[in-house]
């Protein structure tokens, strides 16, 4: 209708200016002037561009109502008219235009459960741009949508539009989010197999529990996540001989009220399959022997899909060792002549053999290249080997000068690549002052310079100063991991250091060498030589008979100690370690083995000679979304040598957040009949912990663990039956000033005198 009424001037003008002659002798309508009326911020030059009509062109109302189409097309306009008047020889044309609203913000009111950000991608309209009703309407149903994957489904949504002077625009998105939706009810049909239980252990979906729902946001719906679940199903089946099951699209009902959802999943179990042979095809590089040795997949197993994937992945593997990275091993799974069975054939894809042009290094705007490039081991020219090149990724990240790293490989040629090392920088120097509360130390300040990439050449300057009720440190270490640019490192301390034990106080101070070297990939040795002094002073005191004496509280060992004097102690050490733990700060799997060995003799120049040996073993095991059930186990003997008794400084204090947690500090080994601790010369303890991720962004994870160990006197042997027991769980933060670690430790067969738990706190590295 509207444009109806536009033409009717149009045709006016035509009904006045036709002469009185028959139609075949009209006189022909000329356009001799096209204007444009009502536009602000969209010139004159872009609207004519979008028209088709000219000025000189004839008269066509047809065309001019295809150009107001044009028009409204541009997404620009809300209203477009056309106005006539006659001009001499012809007729001028005038496009009236209203521009839409120009939106320069979007508001939002009563979103508190989902931030701003969020709903800023779930928007079909952005500022800046003028105001598209349909797309308003596309973004109300986008930010539902938003909500609802949060389970908001009760999410009202009602845009506002202000104008403002300027025909700019605000949008306000007026939202009411209502209660989440939770799962209420989880059930299935057709399982025979596996009963409700185990099925819905397997499933990221949960049904709604009053107690830690409200906690661990569990109990939700996600239609994403649920299809995520209706795999981890299949798997399930698949995984124990199902090859046939069928998971069927579940039946989702939303209560009436909108609070609660009922799911049921449908299932058709068929029967278990057996694998009747195995065979391979395409293979070139390796035989059938080779390639069968790579795979758990063999004749008259029960199917099992989990397994089939990590053979097809060690086949793969073997492939990139060999520089074939583009290899591929095609599972084809035919049925068996019993009907329940099945051929499998691994077609094998080699591809071509792939070398290194060049790798470059990009994103080290402090870094040398040659710390990244000398932690690689791919090199220019070779053979690419996806073993090596996943180590030269953990060898990178281990260097923990990185947030992000990626080593991404590109096609250059047939049978060449180039390997894009790309990492964006993370602060490695720090400067802090500040204090902390340790279970173990009490209050302590604490003022620390950390050049962890000195000057980018991969060096380490820490000076470190702790003040506290029961220690004062100060520090002064420097580390190359590559002296000389050889495979030889070297470290060197300067320490004083001065220990509170309640009776008394011991004082060190001296300085260390270390030289280390690597021995292939894993193994690392080193051989160091540390020269300090050792005083223990400050014993309690009573008074007795008018006489100021020793406090018979504090142990004979400590008082021979004192009446040394200061001793020197001059030692050689050497240790040894394996370590194939896949980050170092944070480990998920992998493990550590080390011993390490101190000597100190008077031929070295000093007075004190004793050996101490340490051995110290930890497994870490990845169990599912990123839970990681890990080990540590220790294990230490000292001796005096030569006549000469263990200074006290060298005993193992077993008890405490770094050894059996639920202890006080050494109490979990010798203490004599008065109380005090002694130290052992022995040592023994097991550590287990399961971390479990809280807050995956920010790495914040709770921990369950079991503590088992005790330190034995000189007179005492290893036993099993002095061993201390202790659990409890705690909070471990890999903060940006350290790792933090709050735990709760329980001991579990508590003595008289002891406490049944300890809290401990401490900022530090992680065992």
């Amino acid at each position: 209708m509207s444009k109806l009424i536009q033409s009717i001037p149009l045709f006016l003008l035509i009904l006045f200016l036709l002469p009185s002659a028959s139609p075949a002798k009209s006189k022909e309508i000329r356009i001799k002037l096209i204007e444009v009326e009502g536009n602000r911020k969209i010139n004159r030059m872009t609207i004519l561009s979008r028209m088709t009509l000219e000025e000189g062109d004839l008269f066509s109302p047809q065309q001019i109502q295809a150009d107001i189409k044009a028009l409204y097309q541009m997404g620009f306009f809300e209203h477009v008219s056309v106005k006539s008047e006659g001009l001499e020889g012809g007729v001028a044309l005038y496009f009236i235009v209203k521009e839409r609203p120009f939106l320069i913000e979007v508001l939002y009111e009563g979103n508190e459960n989902i931030d701003k950000d969020q709903l800023d991608e779930a928007l079909t309209i952005k500022t800046q741009s003028f105001l598209d009703p349909e797309a308003v309407g596309r973004s109300v149903e986008q930010i539902k949508t938003t909500y609802e994957a949060d389970a908001y489904y009760n999410a009202s949504v009602v845009p506002v539009t202000q104008i403002l002077s300027d025909n700019r625009a605000i949008l306000s998105f007026l939202i009411e989010e209502g209660e989440q939706a939770y799962v209420k009810t989880i059930s299935f049909e057709g399982n025979v197999a596996f009963d409700e239980k185990t099925l819905k252990k397997a499933m990221e979906t949960s049904s709604y529990f009053w107690l830690t729902s409200w906690i661990t946001e569990s109990g939700r719906y996600k239609k994403e996540q649920l299809a995520f679940d209706q795999e981890r199903i299949k798997d399930l089946y698949m995984n124990t001989g199902y090859f046939e099951v069928e998971i069927s699209e579940p039946r989702v009902n939303l209560s009436e009220d909108k609070e609660w959802f009922d799911i049921t999943i449908p299932i058709i179990e068929g029967e278990i399959f057996s694998i009747a042979s195995v065979s391979f095809a395409g293979a070139a590089l390796f035989d059938d022997t080779a390639l069968s040795a790579l795979t758990a997949t063999k004749e008259g197993d029960t199917f099992n899909r989990s397994l089939l994937r990590k053979d097809i992945a060690q086949i793969v593997e073997r492939y990139g060792e060999k520089g074939y990275i583009y290899a591929n091993a095609v599972p084809d799974l035919k049925p068996g002549t019993d009907g329940n069975s099945l051929e499998l054939t691994f077609h094998i894809v080699e591809g071509a053999l792939v070398k290194v042009r060049e790798i470059n290094i990009s994103g080290n705007n402090k870094t040398r290249d040659k710390v990244i490039r000398r932690e690689m081991r791919v090199k220019e020219q070779e053979t690419v080997n996806t073993k090596a090149l996943r180590r030269s990724f953990q060898r990178i990240n281990n260097l923990n000068y990185f947030e992000d790293l990626n080593i991404v490989p590109t096609p250059i040629e047939p049978g060449w690549i180039d390997l894009d090392v790309e990492v964006k920088e993370k602060p490695t120097g720090t400067f802090s002052v500040g204090g902390g509360f340790s279970s173990q130390d009490k209050f302590v300040a604490t003022a620390d310079i950390t050049m962890g990439n000195f000057l980018g050449k991969g060096q380490l300057v820490k000076i470190r100063a702790e003040t506290g009720r029961r220690r004062n440190t100060y520090s002064l270490t420097f580390r190359e991991p590559y002296l000389f640019d050889q495979n030889l490192s070297g470290t060197a301390n300067i320490f004083n250091e001065i220990r509170d034990f309640g009776s008394y106080e011991e004082k060190r101070s001296g300085s260390d060498l270390i030289l280390g070297r690597a021995f292939g990939e894993y193994i690392r040795g080193s051989a160091s030589y540390t020269i300090e002094t050792l005083e223990v002073t400050d014993l309690d005191q009573i008074i007795v008979d008018g006489k100021t004496v020793v406090d018979p509280i504090v142990p004979i060992l400590v008082r021979e100690q004192e009446a040394l004097g200061r001793t020197l102690t001059s030692s050689i050490g050497l240790s040894v370690s394996r370590d194939t733990r896949d980050f170092a700060f944070d480990p998920k799997e992998g493990g550590r083995d080390a011993l390490s060995l101190e000597y100190a003799g008077t031929f070295l120049g000093g007075d004190n000679a004793y050996y101490k040996a340490v051995l110290n073993v930890s497994r870490f095991y990845p169990i599912w979304l990123d839970h990681v059930l890990s080990a540590r186990g220790i294990l230490g003997v000292a001796e005096g040598i030569d006549g000469k008794a263990l200074p006290v400084g060298e005993r193992f204090f077993v008890g405490g957040i770094n050894t059996v947690r639920g202890f006080q500090f050494g109490e979990a080994g010798p203490i004599d009949p008065l109380g005090e601790i002694l130290g052992g010369n022995k040592e023994a303890f097991l550590n287990i912990e399961y971390l479990i991720p809280l807050v995956a962004e920010a790495n914040i994870k709770l921990l369950l663990f079991y503590d088992y160990g005790a330190g034995f006197n000189d007179n005492q042997n290893f036993n099993l039956d002095l061993m201390r027991k202790a659990a409890g769980f705690g909070i471990r933060w890999i903060s940006p000033v350290g790792p933090l670690r709050l735990e709760w430790g329980y001991n579990l067969e508590p003595r008289p005198g002891e406490a049944e738990r300890q809290i401990e706190f401490s900022i530090g590295s992680p065992f």
